[in-house]
């Protein structure tokens, strides 16, 4: 009995410790956006998929020429 309670109560202090703020994360996060990484992959994406665009239609051009 004794036992289980002492296990309960380890799993409730690291239950509560895991769930707590911490204030180094805190000033980390100061300032950014929840979403920042997913809205800077979202951009680094849109970029990629511009710059592929460009080098097809440079390849267009290049066999409509040679045509």
């Amino acid at each position: 009995m004794k036992t289980m309670k002492t296990l309960m109560i380890l799993g409730l202090f690291s239950f509560i410790t895991a769930c707590s703020d911490n204030e180094d994360s805190k000033k980390e996060d100061k300032g950014d956006h929840v979403w920042k990484q997913q809205t800077d992959t979202l951009k680094t994406s849109k970029d990629a998929a511009k710059k592929l665009q460009e080098q097809l239609n440079r390849q267009q051009q290049k066999l409509d020429e040679s045509n």
